[in-house]
């Protein structure tokens, strides 16, 4: 296992030394008056800082090999397939239920069958989500949505 952890934190970070090259040459700029180059950096850099502790701690950690456990044990697939056909749905009803309705559904969906909630819950929380939602996109950030059925009863 050791080895799996050296192995992957090498590979990571040459990935982030590559990505704080690669933004480095995009332009820095300052903290004040960031440049494109800024957050690719610095993302870099803590992605090879981390890989850096990581394989230090190959070195320093005991070795406990065991019994090796399935890393799939135990795994509820039927959650995983049941928010996969949830996302592929939302994104093909998006356009045409729009934005409030279709996120609505969604989170609706999550609250009651992925992790079953009672109704008054589910529906709060699904309101409530939206609102806020809506509000730091919609109206802070000015965002455009699309009004799918909505638009024919704002008209």
């Amino acid at each position: 296992m050791r080895s799996n952890d050296r192995y992957t934190s090498i590979f990571w970070g040459l990935l982030g030394l590559y990505l704080a090259y690669e933004g480095y040459r995009l332009k820095l700029g300052t903290l004040k008056n960031p440049q494109c180059g800024f957050l690719i950096f610095w993302a870099g850099m803590v992605l090879a800082g981390l890989s850096l502790i990581l394989f230090f701690q190959t070195y320093f950690q005991r070795d406990r090999s065991g019994p090796k456990e399935s890393l799939w044990k135990g795994v509820d697939w039927r959650k995983g397939t049941k928010m996969m056909v949830a996302l592929l749905a939302y994104t093909l009803v998006f356009k045409w239920l729009g934005f409030i309705v279709s996120t609505f559904l969604l989170i609706l969906f999550l609250f009651k069958g992925i992790e079953p909630q009672r109704w008054r819950t589910a529906l709060i929380l699904s309101v409530f989500t939206i609102t806020v939602a809506y509000m730091v996109f919609g109206f802070f950030l000015e965002l455009q949505f699309p009004a799918g059925i909505l638009h024919r009863f704002f008209e």
